[in-house]
């Protein structure tokens, strides 16, 4: 893994609505290395999807992109017109949206959808479209037999192949991924995942991951972002999260977001002594008004007077990794006793 492959710098996204802008992605920046998994993590509700949506320009009114820059390779992603960004999707960049019954056509077969995707970046020749799609349902071990079947008639766990092939059809270098195993059962979604793991390794692309699932973050990541109500709260090297987890042996490097910390602790472990679970009191704060200072603040069992009136800029924690940073006064307060106010 070696230099970015896409970065996003200050990103802004705004929904109009009768009661005016709900900033939904705010100031927003994140780099996704050659050949990586980067997770975005999240409640729901805190932006998440609508970022990975905004990098590939497919977000409809009333969203609008306010701010920021996008990156692939030296060319700029969020400033190109309709015809230049044609030569972006799904050639250099590609989606696969959460729901994969919505994102295909009810009334055309598989055959007739992945040749249309072809057909629409130049494969006109239709045998070598049909080719193309015997060798992309191969490509996802799926039985050529699901060419001529409509998606209804496939089960959940083969629509969500279908989707990543049509995905990887023009062999992307960026592959962004909207929560693609909502509503499959536990053994189906390790069998996508290792599926794209494999598909990964073979074609060299990198992923962002969007979910809201911790656990398949630490599982299957490189990387994990955290945001919270429109905002990066937290990013680093996977390692940091799992010493997060209670009882893991690595101490070393660990998460320095308190909401990030909660996460962690959140769910059950099947490894590993008993350790109880506590739940995070409270809910996420409306994007109509989020409250001064860090959003984080009213259900922060570590708040400050600072926290209440000063946003957190991202910071680089103490000892760890140049790439490992998180938003949070307490990283960049003085230790109690040193003989400095706080």
């Amino acid at each position: 893994m070696t230099g970015p492959v896409l970065d996003v710098k200050n990103l802004c996204v705004d929904y109009v609505s009768a009661q005016g802008l709900v900033h939904v992605v705010d100031d927003v920046s994140i780099t996704l290395r050659r050949g990586e998994v980067h997770g975005l993590v999240g409640e729901s509700g805190c932006g998440k999807s609508t970022l990975a949506r905004a990098l590939l320009r497919v977000l409809g009114p009333p969203a609008v992109i306010s701010g920021g820059s996008g990156m692939r390779e030296g060319a700029e992603l969020l400033q190109r017109c309709a015809r230049q960004l044609d030569a972006v999707r799904w050639v250099r960049m590609a989606i696969v949206f959460q729901g994969a019954i919505d994102a295909l056509n009810p009334v055309l077969r598989i055959s007739e959808q992945l040749v249309d995707a072809l057909a629409a970046h130049g494969v006109n020749d239709r045998d070598e479209a049909n080719e193309r799609a015997k060798k992309l349902v191969d490509r996802v071990s799926l039985p050529r037999r699901v060419l001529t079947a409509f998606p209804h008639e496939l089960s959940g766990g083969m629509r969500q192949r279908v989707v990543i092939a049509m995905a990887l059809a023009l062999g992307p270098q960026v592959l962004l991924m909207d929560e693609p195993t909502t509503a499959l059962d536990v053994v189906v979604q390790a069998e996508i995942l290792d599926e794209l793991d494999r598909l990964r390794r073979e074609m060299g692309f990198a992923v962002l991951l969007v979910s809201h699932d911790l656990p398949l973050m630490l599982e299957r990541c490189d990387r994990i972002s955290v945001m919270y109500a429109g905002r990066i709260v937290e990013s680093g090297p996977v390692e940091a999260y799992r010493s997060g987890v209670p009882s893991h042996p690595n101490a070393a490097h660990l998460p320095g977001h308190p909401y990030v910390q909660h996460l962690l602790q959140s769910f059950p472990r099947l490894e590993g002594p008993r350790t109880i679970n506590r739940a995070l009191e409270g809910t996420p704060p409306s994007l109509f008004s989020p409250p001064p200072g860090c959003r984080f603040h009213p259900r922060c069992p570590a708040v400050m007077p600072v926290c209440k009136v000063e946003q957190p800029r991202l910071t680089r924690l103490p000892g760890q990794p140049a790439d490992h940073v998180a938003a949070c006064h307490l990283i960049t307060q003085p230790a109690p006793g040193d003989g400095q106010s706080t």
